[in-house]
């Protein structure tokens, strides 16, 4: 996949942002002295080998956002995840969660195709996991259609977009707010800011990264950026993975994908 093919259009923000304005699936979220989430989208193995470590170390969890069509390439992230790899994340209690299986772009696909795109994936995921099934889904490249919306809302407990904000009072858990963690933009101060609204509106901050290494791709960050955020949420707030916030929020209702299938 190209370094242009990760880039968001300019019509792809537009849809993103109309899609976000209708509510699919509302729910209420209220977590007193507030919750941080970390995320990792397509799942590139230096998430899990630089990034998983900073989170344990903390006796911290993530959640990996993997799309099983990448496992075992290689991109402008590095190498991504191995059957290895996720296994050992699953088993050391992280999230593995759900992207398309080719990391197809759902505001370019149909109903049909995304779905299937989903189906896809669930049995590949399942099929590695000894028939776990993925319970949270991100939209790749943050594009959010109402057709996609309408399409995964009840597939999932919840489906993460690229707006950014902090998840408090009625949100959408069709398009939940997420926030990115980037070397390239790192601001400690707006990061830090994030965190700390969460703590004083009783609101759930979910950040988002790729890669983390020492050189990383303008979609990623490096160990040290990671590590200075996490360390700064683990003494502020709760950090827990998406599945975990949303089963103490009792949010519930939607079946994993690959029950749903």
């Amino acid at each position: 996949m190209s370094f242009a093919s990760r880039r968001v259009s300019v019509p792809a923000r537009l849809v993103r942002e109309i899609g976000g304005l209708l509510c699919t699936r509302p729910a209420k979220v209220k977590w007193p002295d507030g919750v941080v989430s970390f995320t990792f989208d397509d799942f590139p193995r230096s998430a899990w080998v630089e990034g998983g470590a900073i989170l344990e170390r903390l006796g911290l969890r993530g959640t990996y956002y993997a799309a099983m069509g990448l496992a075992g390439g290689e991109d402008q992230l590095g190498p991504m995840f191995d059957f290895d790899d996720l296994r050992a994340a699953y088993a050391r209690g992280h999230e593995i969660a759900c992207h398309t299986f080719s990391h197809r772009d759902c505001r370019r696909a149909s109903s049909a195709e995304i779905v299937g795109e989903i189906e896809t994936n669930a049995a590949a995921l399942a099929q590695a996991l000894d028939g776990a099934a993925a319970s949270d889904f991100a939209y790749p490249f943050g594009a959010v259609s109402q057709a996609a919306k309408s399409a995964l809302a009840h597939r999932f407990a919840s489906c993460r977009g690229c707006g950014p904000g902090v998840n408090h009072g009625t949100v959408d858990l069709a398009d939940l707010f997420s926030n990115s963690l980037y070397g390239a933009t790192f601001d400690r101060a707006r990061l830090f800011g994030l965190i700390d609204r969460a703590r004083d509106i009783g609101g759930w901050t979910i950040f988002y990264t790729h890669d983390v290494r020492d050189a990383p791709s303008a979609y990623g960050c490096t160990p040290a950026q990671f590590a200075e955020i996490v360390g700064y949420a683990a003494d502020k707030a709760v950090v827990l993975p998406v599945r975990d916030v949303l089963t103490r929020l009792g949010t519930g209702g939607a079946q994993p994908a690959s029950r749903a299938a």
